[in-house]
């Protein structure tokens, strides 16, 4: 691994697998610390600031997906992903919904999962998505994910875009239209213009085009429906 997190935060009550998990990640160069529980995790996390942070769903007392969104409202900014042995839809979509980064499966494919550690901590570009349809949302992370240097930084809320932005200075956004706690358009509008006075790279996604034609210079806008592999190819172009 050329591009190793220096701290990765493991929570899982296997103990098995997290020793697994610690001698590779020690063999590569990585901090590592280990909890067994979400409260355990808790006041382990605020101790330092993480690279990243990986956790099982099902632990005793707080379960992961109570616990990624603890972890989201303490730090926004730090990438998590999340492990089950039960990736139903219901699991997934509460991931995502709450800010997983991505959510793998158990039992782990230990190569996988260190390639997957490895794209994470060579990503230099952040891109925020903002979506609350959680198929899409998740779907756009995972090939974002996928694609050299760029971190997907997921959120299906305002609020939480908001605080992302807070403290990630995201090279390109893109932003549905209609979202539970507001209009995507606002937020458009707020990032697309960097303190420096540089534009951001921004694109709104909406299944209604024309209710936005002229409605913003520099904002970009995307119908509903649309070819994914289009939306990655221009994601290309401009990140």
């Amino acid at each position: 691994m050329n591009h190793a997190p220096t701290s990765v935060l493991v929570i899982d009550d296997n103990d098995d697998l997290t020793e697994n998990i610690v001698e590779i990640l020690d063999d590569l160069g990585v901090y590592v610390r280990v909890a067994g529980s979400g409260e355990e995790a808790l006041e382990i996390f605020d101790e330092r600031r993480w690279d990243l942070v990986v956790t099982d769903v099902r632990m005793p007392g707080i379960n992961g997906i109570e616990l990624l969104a603890q972890l989201k409202e303490r730090s926004p900014g730090t990438p998590v992903l999340v492990m089950t042995g039960y990736a139903d839809r219901d699991t997934r979509a509460a991931a995502h919904r709450s800010g997983a980064l991505a959510v793998v499966h158990k039992p782990l494919d230990l190569e996988a999962f260190i390639e997957l550690i490895e794209r994470v901590s060579a990503a230099e570009t952040p891109v925020l998505i903002v979506d609350d349809d959680d198929a899409l949302c998740s779907n756009l992370t995972d090939i974002l994910g996928e694609q050299q240097g760029v971190l997907p930084h997921p959120a299906a809320t305002l609020e939480l875009a908001r605080r992302l932005a807070a403290c990630v200075d995201f090279h390109a956004a893109l932003i549905d239209l209609r979202l539970p706690d507001g209009d995507g358009l606002s937020l458009a509008r707020e990032l697309e213009r960097r303190a420096d006075g540089s534009r951001r790279p921004v694109i709104v996604m909406t299944g209604y085009p024309e209710a936005l034609e002229g409605a913003e210079e520099g904002v970009e806008v995307l119908a509903k429906p649309f070819p994914v592999p289009n939306l990655v190819e221009r994601l290309r172009e401009i990140v």
